[in-house]
């Protein structure tokens, strides 16, 4: 029977905490997107292995304003989506520090690719929420708060029921990124447990009853790839799918480490897994293990098939400013501030993903309009580390300059006289290194610096994000500009 290879990450690049529903043949997919704006970026697919981007359920500034306090920890965290009644709902937490709207709230759209209604703030404790329809037509939210708890919820209103806890988890620390499925005369309880990091799994538990008591699988944990020499570490965070063939999958995420002591660069990525569920309790993937490389018998897929998406999901940090960023037919016009890649604060910048450890970025700045200030290309996990190549303008100079920050340590590595208003700036990427070039006017590559990728990996400077690629500007007084080309 003809089968189809995946390899995960079926997301690659930071795309952390998914949660997947199916309506029709159609798979529809969420993940987390913390501080960047437009957030929680909606995917499509047919099978379950090509996706394509095709809204975001926070795309409007109105809808909640972002935490600029604590660089990639705060923001929105691991957002549910399911479809109910002929409407999408999207439950989420935004995490913050600041006068905007902060906690669990809940959005709806009737049309997936188009705009989601304005948040529906939920008075309820905790993170990783998530919704439940029972078979009755009643809905539930579930929390996580120290133990996962469920409380009845009005989906129109967001009025909650009382709360009632319902699992601590087998033992391990953090419980959390609760799911819960109706099957078979069972409610089976899917979470997280150990932490999202190197000790992460999954464990299940099931219950005649909806408020329980829950028993634990003896199983437990359904997933890990803990202690294992697996490619993909980190494993856990899943939620589960069926497709029109019967068939049982869980997307989850994962991380791929570059080195030992194992550190990763590009971010929680989005997984797929295979679950067998001809027993009463499911076994995931391998023997419980998360695989690279899963095979799917191409019988069991739709027909019609998709092409992965081309287009880069690009985002701002904090809210998409149209006085700072504007979209053109091939790139963004620049209207850049005084806030630089440094500073905690919203500033015109664009950012892409970083999807693969082998990978080239390439844009044109046109810096005409651009009398004092700096417009560049970085590569960018938070405020405090980064590297980046840029043109700088002064009254009295123009120069390439190639710099570096790791925490409270910078320092600019290389100046170079710089005649000429438009530039091209290159970067490119392996596992061990950034290097940042400039094009001459043959169009060759000139080194303009270089860095080490582990001094901008999670485990020595982030905590939730991953790699972003970014264009940028930054200038002392207003009314500049700076064109970007093909990025």
């Amino acid at each position: 029977m003809p089968m189809r290879t995946i390899t995960n990450p079926i997301l690659p690049g930071f795309h952390p905490d998914p949660s997947i529903c199916r309506v029709g043949e159609g798979f529809y997919l969420v993940t987390s997107t913390f501080e960047y704006f437009p957030g929680l970026p909606i995917y499509h697919s047919k099978n379950l292995a090509d996706w394509q981007l095709i809204g975001h359920g926070l795309s409007r500034p109105e809808q909640l304003q972002l935490s600029t306090e604590n660089p990639n920890a705060f923001g929105l965290y691991a957002p549910t989506l399911r479809f109910i009644k002929d409407r999408f709902y999207l439950v989420c937490t935004n995490v913050g520090a600041n006068e905007g709207r902060e906690g669990n709230f809940l959005i709806w759209t009737d049309d997936i690719a188009g705009e989601w209604s304005a948040p529906i703030w939920l008075d309820t404790p905790g993170i990783d929420p998530t919704i439940f329809a029972d078979d009755d037509g009643q809905t539930y939210y579930l929390g996580t708060h120290k133990e996962i708890y469920l409380r009845t919820i009005d989906l129109a209103s967001g009025e909650l029921g009382p709360r009632q806890n319902i699992w601590t988890g087998s033992g391990a620390a953090d419980p959390e990124g609760p799911h819960l499925y109706n099957k078979d005369g069972y409610y089976y309880l899917l979470i997280s447990e150990g932490g999202t990091s190197y000790g992460h799994m999954l464990t299940m538990a099931r219950s005649r009853s909806l408020t329980g008591p829950y028993e634990a699988c003896p199983n437990n944990p359904v997933m890990t790839n803990r202690s294992t020499n697996l490619p993909l570490q980190a494993a856990g965070h899943a939620d589960l799918v069926q497709d029109t063939q019967g068939n049982w999958w869980a997307v989850c995420l994962a991380v791929r480490p570059i080195s030992y002591p194992l550190r990763h660069l590009l971010g929680r990525e989005t997984c797929l897994l295979p679950v067998d569920w001809s027993n009463p309790w499911p076994v995931f993937g391998e023997e419980g293990h998360l695989p690279e490389i899963i095979q799917v018998d191409t019988a069991a897929a739709p027909k019609e098939t998709q092409k992965k998406s081309s287009k880069p999901d690009y985002v701002t940090l904090f809210e998409w400013d149209p006085t700072l960023i504007e979209e053109e037919p091939h790139g963004f016009l620049l209207h850049p501030n005084q806030t630089g890649l440094s500073d905690q604060g919203k500033l015109a910048a664009v950012f892409q993903r970083q999807t693969a450890f082998e990978q080239q970025f390439q844009v044109t700045f046109d810096c005409r309009q651009l009398t004092d200030g700096q417009a560049g290309l970085t590569v960018f996990l938070n405020a405090t580390h980064h590297y980046e190549g840029y043109l700088e303008k002064t009254a009295s100079s123009q120069q390439l300059v190639f710099r570096r920050q790791i925490g409270s340590l910078w320092k600019v590595e290389k100046k170079l006289p710089y005649a000429a208003d438009t530039v091209t700036l290159q970067l490119s990427a392996d596992k061990e290194t950034y290097r940042f070039s400039v094009l001459d006017e043959q169009g060759q590559a000139q080194p303009l610096g270089s860095g080490e990728t582990k001094y901008l990996t999670t485990e020595v400077g982030g905590v939730f994000t991953g790699i972003m690629v970014g264009c940028y500007a930054s200038a002392s007084s207003p009314q500049q500009t700076v064109r970007v080309r093909d990025f």
